[in-house]
């Protein structure tokens, strides 16, 4: 599908001169020249074909189609923005990696994932079953999680249990 649509330049300088109600204003913001800000606007309204604003002494007053036209641009250019942020956000973001024994990820950690992700959606987790000790750059982990004494070198360490432990089996 195409989209006629007119100058993104045009509709920029448009709906900061709109939403500013100056000229000087949007120029100064958008980093260019009355002029051009004008110029713009111009072009704007040639080629919509109705006056977007009453021009005074010195001050604009948006037309009514002036002021519909800036409500549907700034509403599309906040969800333009947001998109883009959303965007850039996650570009910069690599999953949180988080490195258990098999065992311990599939029987305790992964039933415990949904809950987590249901809490926290914007974070991405990955899962690393793997019996031996990271490597934490080479292998882009996050988190360990490992049974021991907690002595890792260059790794600080949280205890999560008890440091009691007893074996238990079932009788035959």
């Amino acid at each position: 599908m195409s989209r006629q649509l007119p100058p993104l330049n045009a509709l920029r300088a448009f709906e900061a001169a709109a939403r500013h109600l100056s000229v000087s204003q949007a120029a100064a913001e958008l980093h260019v020249t009355p002029a051009a800000i004008s110029h713009q606007v111009k072009a704007l309204e040639e080629w919509l074909g109705v006056p977007l604003f009453r021009r005074l002494n010195r001050q604009v007053l948006l037309t009514d189609a002036g002021q519909a036209c800036l409500k549907g641009l700034r509403d599309g250019f906040d969800r333009i923005a947001a998109t883009i942020e959303k965007v850039r956000g996650r570009a910069g973001e690599a999953p949180l990696t988080v490195s258990a024994a098999p065992s311990f990820a599939g029987k305790w950690l992964l039933p415990r994932l949904e809950r987590f992700r249901n809490a926290h959606p914007d974070i991405e987790v990955r899962i690393d079953a793997n019996p031996r000790m990271s490597d934490f750059e080479r292998d882009n982990v996050d988190i360990g999680i490992r049974y021991g004494r907690g002595r890792y070198p260059a790794c600080a360490s949280i205890g999560c249990w008890p440091r009691t432990c007893f074996p238990s089996a079932a009788r035959s």
